[in-house]
């Protein structure tokens, strides 16, 4: 029970400053026996998944999974957000710096890989500061510039190893450094330590009582840096006030191991060298198996795949003697036997895949490299080795040859049902697409497709222009009579008041005229059709002119309501009505009637503006008086932004005298701390 015989306390701020969204993000667990803090900073564009909130959650509940100090722990559980961050990248690829800090209350290690920043504080000096995994830092390394100064500060930004990358992710981790009371754990992201040195870190630690008391003072002198841009900061401190007490069975320990040492060494020794034997030819074996996998990384990075396959092949087979243990030598063993046989596994499907597709049998190329790709991934340093965009481009190819044997296959049941236009549109798709790939098989066999459907199509058309001839006086005459016999139905039906129905009969019996080449015939009825419509048009224009009026009452009432929006709605169906019938004195009447209600609306949204900015002003004037004057400007120089928007001039020039008060005060203040 180390955490009840100790007091770690934690306090933490993670604000967004002037960004839309915060990227940053901070957690920490602390059980029985181990503790993990950890903070993380994202730097892509997706607005649907934190990546630093991402990372976090799968580091600590890796480490809760299976605590430990160990470095190989903390690798895992970094390495496992990397490969989260680039399974759920979508739109935009996920990235990330992370901070890790683990510790069981008496001892801690911590891992950097970005430049998230750990300060450990110890009296008044500084202890250590962590390492960054940027172009600053090797600049700093190199003594090219001076650590926690301005220059070259921005290639901080510049990260070589960030979670997310592609190829292979280099993590560092710390030694084991044993914690005493009072010391002081800082985490930081970038927004915060490129602002503030180290130096300033420890002045402000002197006046600090507790840890929140702490992290408040950094944040106070960060903001005060700022001008009207403020970044994304986080600041987590752990106050040590006290650490574990671990008792000293050393003395004990040695003795119990001088009793027994002796006749063990012998066998010791003895068990050692056969070891020492062993190990050496397991790690030939290893080197052996290593060099034949590196052939076929390479192989496969260059789309060899076959040459490939073989060296997986032949790695595996080296691998067979490669003994079953337990320990860390067994999972080692365990390892590159799984990681080989992915690697066969992948490749031997991209194989299948190319030899499906030459074949003709483009469902099981496509299917064969979508489980190539699903392989790949469960080793995701091969994965990143394979050329992403030839296997896009691939699967893509694929895909497009299946579909063009369907459009044929179609084209082909469209010829047969003798829907030339479909299929000429289908072979001219299946066309286009096998240009675009380069198949020049297809396009042949596409050309071919086309000229028979031609030869078909004229020999078919010859045959219908004899029958059409034929046919086409007889449906001249017939049409003719029947048009005569619609006509005679419409002079029916117009006489009954029907317009509508009989202009359709007029319409029809017109058409067949036209058809049946008796023009005059159709002239005498198109005269019809416009009488008819002359008196049904007076009919319509008075009903819709009752509704545009219905409309404006509407809006009327809404007006009294003070519904001004809806209002306008109203008034605008009622005018489209009266454009519709032309009714002038109607349409000024109804624009004089929106102009007033879009003037009101207008009133009222600026009044509703006005007490909101007043809110904010209201808000500088009580960190005024509570003399923080670096919220009091920013309130101020906001509802000065707001009132110019709304054009109140008036009360512009009261926020920039007020802007003025504020400054003077600032440099009162300051004037007083030089003093």
């Amino acid at each position: 029970m180390r955490r009840l015989n100790s007091q770690f306390t934690t306090k933490y701020i993670s604000e967004a400053g002037t960004k839309p969204e915060n990227k940053d993000y901070f957690g920490f667990v602390e059980m029985d026996n181990m503790a993990c803090w950890v903070v993380a900073q994202g730097y892509d564009k997706d607005t649907t998944i934190s990546s630093a909130k991402l990372a976090v959650d799968t580091v600590i509940g890796e480490f809760t999974r299976k605590p430990s100090l160990s470095k190989t722990t903390i690798k895992r559980c970094i390495r496992q957000a990397h490969r989260q961050l680039k399974l759920q990248s979508g739109n935009y690829a996920l990235k990330a710096s992370i901070l890790v800090v683990v510790s069981n209350y008496s001892k801690m290690r911590y891992a950097v890989c970005g430049n998230c920043r750990l300060n450990i504080f110890r009296g008044n000096t500084i202890l250590e500061k962590s390492h960054d995994t940027s172009l600053y830092q090797e600049m700093v390394c190199n003594e090219e510039i001076a650590d926690d100064g301005v220059k070259g500060i921005e290639e901080s930004r510049n990260l070589l190893q960030y979670l997310g990358k592609q190829g292979h992710l280099k993590i560092k981790v710390s030694k084991k450094k044993k914690l005493q009371n009072e010391d002081i754990l800082l985490l930081t992201t970038w927004g915060l330590w490129e602002k503030i040195t180290t130096v300033e870190m420890l002045d402000a630690l002197e006046g600090a009582q507790d840890a929140q008391a702490y992290i408040d003072d950094l944040q106070d002198l960060y903001l005060s840096k700022q001008t009207n841009t403020v970044n994304n900061h986080t600041i987590a401190a752990i106050f040590v006030s006290k650490v574990f007490q671990e008792k000293n069975y050393t003395k004990k320990i040695l003795k119990i191991g001088l009793m027994i040492l002796i006749p063990l060494l012998i066998i010791g020794i003895i068990a050692a060298i056969v070891q020492w034997k062993a190990e050496k030819k397991r790690k030939e074996m290893i080197t052996t198996i290593t060099e034949i996998e590196t052939r076929g990384d390479r192989y496969a990075q260059e789309e060899d795949f076959d040459r490939a396959l073989k060296e997986y092949e032949s790695a595996i087979t080296e691998g067979k003697e490669l003994k079953n243990k337990t320990g860390k030598k067994g999972e080692e063993n365990t390892a590159i036997k799984d990681r080989l046989e992915v690697k066969q596994r992948a490749t031997q499907y991209l194989i299948d895949g190319e030899e499906a597709y030459i074949s003709g049998d483009y469902q099981k190329a496509q299917e064969s490299y979508q489980k190539a790709i699903k392989e790949a991934k469960k080793e995701m340093d091969f994965y990143d080795l394979l050329n992403q965009e030839s296997l896009t481009t691939k699967q893509q190819m694929f895909q497009d040859a299946s579909y063009v044997e369907s459009l044929m296959a179609l084209a082909e049941a469209q010829v047969g049902l003798s829907d030339y236009v479909g299929a000429a549109e289908s072979y001219s798709q299946a066309k286009q697409i096998a240009i675009e790939n380069g198949d020049k098989t297809a396009i042949d066999e596409i050309n071919l497709k086309i000229k028979e459907m031609q030869t078909s199509m004229e020999e078919e058309m010859q045959q219908q222009m004899t029958q059409q001839q034929e046919a086409e006086q007889e449906q001249k005459d017939q049409l003719q009579k029947d048009g005569e016999v619609i006509e005679l139905e419409g002079d029916t039906l117009l006489a009954e008041g029907n317009i509508d129905t009989a202009k359709k009969y007029y319409q029809q019996a017109m058409q067949m005229y036209k058809e049946a080449g008796a023009i005059d015939k159709a002239s005498a009825v198109q005269t019809k059709i416009i009488d008819a419509d002359s008196s049904a048009k007076e009919q319509d224009n008075l009903i819709k002119a009752t509704e545009g009026d219905v409309y404006m009452l509407n809006g009327d009432n809404l007006m009294l309501e003070n519904k001004f929006q809806e209002a306008i709605e109203e008034y605008k169906k009622a005018k489209d009505i009266y454009s519709q019938i032309q009714d002038s004195d109607k349409i000024t009447e109804i624009t004089e009637k929106i102009t007033t209600a879009q003037t009101r609306q207008k009133e009222t949204d600026i009044t509703a503006q006005k007490m909101d900015i007043g809110i904010i002003e209201a808000r500088g004037d009580e960190a005024l008086k509570l003399q923080q004057y670096g919220k009091a400007k920013e309130f101020y120089l906001q509802a000065q932004a707001l009132y110019q928007g709304i054009n109140d001039m008036e009360k512009v020039a009261s926020m920039q005298e007020k802007i003025k008060i504020v400054q003077q005060l600032e440099e009162q203040t300051a004037q007083t701390t030089q003093e």
